[in-house]
């Protein structure tokens, strides 16, 4: 059983005034360096937890490994990006992303896709390669604009099977048009309607982990 820290100071947020990114016509994207006071330390709790793969508690397409992270981890998180949902309360899914080149998938999951959520957070606890990628499918920024039927022939794209992860940054329908790249300590924070994917090139994190907290509500 993992017991959190009894130094209340290892989940203190440091940085909670974001930069401003202009990320298409109709969305920003908040950036927050050097955002927790320890990282370090708030990492080493963190990676106690149990991991599993995605879509172990329940389906989803996402690829490699995850840990369900609880309240208690990032209740002071929570309340700083308040300020911008306008809601105290706002995450309905929080958890971490274990991934790493050529990482196992349940099916083509290196296509870009939306959360469902108007609410996504992400803190890089890792340095290396890659990113978050943001595209438009055939010049659309956003799954909120698009009908069931067009939805219907996105998602058709990832195939359930065994496969391993690709890179991906665009083919006939998809262009990426921005890449937030990894920092350590860095958190984005922005609208999951969005298309994006994680962002992972070909031969990157073979002896390391692209690892990262997410939080997604609204």
């Amino acid at each position: 059983m993992n017991i959190l820290s009894s130094n209340p100071s290892i989940f203190e947020v440091n940085n909670p005034y974001p930069e401003t990114y202009q990320l298409n016509d109709h969305a920003q994207i908040l950036i927050f360096d050097d955002f927790l006071k320890k990282p370090d330390e708030y990492k080493d709790i963190l990676s106690s937890i149990p991991a599993f793969r995605s879509d172990f508690f329940y389906p989803t397409a996402s690829p490699g490994w995850r840990q369900i992270v609880t309240y208690e981890y990032f209740q002071q998180i929570e309340g700083v990006l308040s300020n911008y949902t306008g809601s105290r309360e706002w995450v309905q899914q929080s958890f971490t992303n274990i991934y790493k080149s050529q990482m196992p998938c349940n099916s083509k999951s290196w296509y870009p896709h939306h959360d469902s959520m108007d609410f996504t957070f992400n803190l890089w606890l890792s340095d290396g390669p890659g990113g978050t990628a943001f595209y438009t499918w055939n010049g659309h920024y956003s799954g909120e604009t698009l009908s069931k039927v067009q939805k219907d022939r996105i998602f058709a794209n990832q195939i359930p099977g065994e496969f391993l992860y690709e890179e991906f940054s665009g083919d006939g329908q998809w262009k990426q048009y921005h890449l937030e790249p990894i920092k350590y300590n860095r958190a984005i924070f922005y609208n999951g309607n969005d298309f994006h994917s994680a962002y992972v090139p070909n031969g990157s994190f073979l002896n390391d982990w692209r690892y990262s907290l997410v939080l997604m509500g609204g």
